[in-house]
């Protein structure tokens, strides 16, 4: 299993952990602790760890895939030029708007080659798609190890990014809203740590994104 298979695990599992948490509080806080079935406490756990894992993932694997990453790589790899040589196509499953049926749109992510270190001639795929495809015979700058199954593009698409750090900071708050639930803070303490918290991943964030500038 690779270190983001095991860091996906592990938010998981904190992820149950916390829900489990929460579960037993609300079951607490009930009028009546015997009131409800198996099937009905069953589903209550499963929503609220299901919620749980959703917002942790949201804020964490978000971050981590493209920001951590990202920046990470581009520090401890070897930087190279590399050449656009052509397309590998995927299908995502997408929808025209809310409620419509889904269908499969292909996307594109750019394979280039380069030369490493020892003048070997290397073929991968970039880690990234955008709307406007890079043209073939166009050069990027990238980072890359042979352990890794595609290149890190160094390039910064600067309105992905953005909204990255908008989207993680909020799912932070409400990450950190939930979590403190289980302890015994009133609601107004609850929102000011969650307010920090956001905060603290935007700057984390933003952070990042200001080295990966830097390095490119």
């Amino acid at each position: 299993m690779t270190f983001f298979g095991f860091f996906v695990v592990l938010i998981n599992i904190i992820s149950l952990f916390i829900g489990y948490r929460i579960y037993k509080k609300l079951r607490s806080k009930s009028p009546d602790k015997k009131e409800g079935g198996i099937i009905e406490k069953g589903f209550v756990l499963f929503f609220v760890c299901l919620l749980m894992i959703c917002i942790n993932t949201m804020t964490f694997v978000s971050s981590y895939t493209f920001i951590w990453e990202k920046t990470y790589r581009a520090y401890v790899e070897l930087k190279y030029e590399a050449t656009v040589i052509g397309y590998k196509k995927e299908l995502v499953k997408t929808q025209s708007f809310k409620g419509s049926s889904y269908y499969d749109r292909p996307v594109f992510f750019p394979k280039v080659k380069y030369s490493n270190e020892n003048g070997q001639e290397i073929i991968k795929t970039l880690d990234y798609t955008t709307n406007k495809p890079l043209k073939i015979g166009e050069k990027v700058k990238i980072s890359d190890s042979e352990s890794q199954a595609s290149a890190n593009a160094l390039e910064i698409n600067w309105i992905m990014l953005f909204f990255t750090c908008i989207f993680t900071a909020l799912a932070g708050f409400f990450a950190c809203l939930l979590f403190t639930y289980i302890s015994n803070n009133d609601l107004k303490k609850r929102i000011r740590l969650s307010m920090w918290c956001g905060v603290g991943i935007l700057i984390f964030n933003g952070l990042c994104t200001l080295l990966l500038y830097f390095r490119n």
